[in-house]
């Protein structure tokens, strides 16, 4: 269930079909907070969810400090909600460690987007 509380988006459901595949985002002031893995499942969620983040957002903070593990699917979906960043002109951050800053690094994708510890 997608909900917005004080212009804030909240996506409090688990996304996957299996709790092995759920994905939390929560919205805490100008910070989208992603918890649980962002792969195939539920990669198009992601990126629906992000994509009215960073719209909504001037300077825009997506925290992947509680996804484990970040595959294709989730990089190709943070590609996609970059884009829209760069086409509204509003910057994007994103906080990574372990698997997913791992994959930033390895793709280059950290020099299109800030990533930050």
């Amino acid at each position: 269930m997608i909900r917005e509380k004080n212009g804030d988006i909240t996506d409090s459901k688990n996304l996957g079909d299996h709790d092995e595949h759920g994905l939390n985002t929560e919205v805490r002031g100008d910070v989208l907070i992603v918890v649980g893995d962002i792969d195939l499942y539920v990669a198009a969620d992601f990126r629906s969810i992000s994509e009215k983040y960073v719209v909504d957002h001037d300077s825009a903070v997506i925290d992947l400090m509680g996804v484990p593990f970040l595959d294709s699917a989730g990089l190709a979906a943070l590609l996609s909600v970059a884009r829209v960043a760069r086409s509204h002109e509003h910057s994007l951050r994103v906080r990574a460690t372990g698997n997913p800053r791992r994959v930033l690094r390895i793709t280059g994708v950290d020099r299109l987007v800030t990533v930050e510890d």
